[in-house]
C-alpha cells in the first residue's frame, strides 16, 4: 500500500495515513464487525505540490528526502520507505524532467545513508509515444492523459539507472 503526498504538500497528513494504515483496527461495516492486522508495509510517494496560488513545487531533492527520513527515524515506522514520482508536480507536468529528477534522486540516495535506506524506486510515467495528445486527435501509442515518456527514452533510462545504481552499490 502506497500513500501519496497530498496535493497541498503537507506530509504531517500523509504521514498519519502511513501510520494509521500500519495498525491494527476494528471497526463495523454493513453491521459486520471486521479486523485487520494492519499494512506494515505501506509507505510514502511524493509526488511535489500545488500551492494556494496553482503553482507546482518539488519534493523530491536531496533536503525534502533527508527530512522524511528523519521523521521517519523520530517517529519509529514500522517499514520506512519512500518512492518518488519523478513527473507531476515534481516535474512541473515537464515530463522531459523525468529524466533528470530520476538520476538527482539516485544521486542523494548514493551520497546520504538514512536516503538510502528509505529509498525503493520511482514513478515514471511511461508509454509508447512521448508526449500526449486530445482524444480526438487518435494518435496511436500517445497519452490521452498526462504527458508520458516515449518507450525509446523510458528503456534507455532504465539502463542508465541501472547502471547508475550498479555504480553507487560497489562504492
Amino acid at each position: 500500500m502506497w500513500l501519496k503526498n497530498p496535493t497541498s504538500g503537507d506530509l504531517g497528513v500523509m504521514l498519519n495515513s502511513i501510520r494509521a494504515a500500519q495498525s491494527a483496527h476494528t471497526f463495523i461495516y454493513r453491521g459486520w464487525e471486521v479486523e485487520t492486522m494492519g499494512n506494515p508495509l505501506a509507505h510514502a510517494i511524493l509526488r511535489g505540490y500545488v500551492n494556494k496560488h496553482g503553482e507546482s513545487h518539488p519534493n523530491y531533492h536531496y533536503e525534502d528526502i533527508s527530512f522524511l527520513a528523519s521523521i521517519y527515524d523520530e517517529k519509529k515506522y514500522k517499514y520506512p520507505a519512500v518512492i518518488v514520482d519523478c513527473n507531476h508536480s515534481n516535474s512541473g507536468k515537464n515530463y522531459l524532467e523525468q529524466i533528470r529528477i530520476a538520476k538527482e534522486v539516485l544521486h542523494s540516495a548514493s551520497h546520504n545513508e538514512k536516503i538510502n535506506k528509505i529509498f525503493r524506486g520511482l514513478m515514471i510515467e511511461s508509454y509508447i509515444e512521448d508526449g500526449n495528445q486530445k482524444v480526438e486527435e487518435g494518435i496511436y501509442g500517445k497519452s490521452i492523459t498526462d504527458p508520458c515518456l516515449g518507450f525509446e527514452k523510458t528503456e534507455k533510462l532504465i539502463l542508465e539507472l541501472a547502471e547508475i545504481r550498479r555504480a553507487n552499490l560497489k562504492k
